[in-house]
């Protein structure tokens, strides 16, 4: 399990969050509902840390801990 500080910057046009993450470089998603954005995030995750095993490099040190291969969101927090 992972614990990340998740950004969120609401598209008002579109009614989508863009999703960063201060602690994972490189992570963006996006998503219009809590449970999309707990999804795509995973999704990101997942693809990211493939992504690095394939190039031999480090995941960030906040997924460096995780006790399990299968990312998951500790906490979600949406304000409208």
């Amino acid at each position: 399990m992972y614990k990340i500080r998740l950004t969120l910057e609401l598209n008002e046009e579109s009614g989508v969050y863009t999703v960063t993450s201060p602690d994972v470089p490189g992570l963006v998603t996006e998503g219009a509902t809590p449970e999309e954005i707990t999804r795509n995030v995973e999704d990101a995750l997942q693809g990211l840390m493939e992504a690095w095993a394939e190039l031999g490099m480090e995941p960030p040190a906040s997924l460096r801990n995780a006790q399990t291969q299968q990312p998951t969101t500790v906490e979600v927090l949406v304000t409208v």
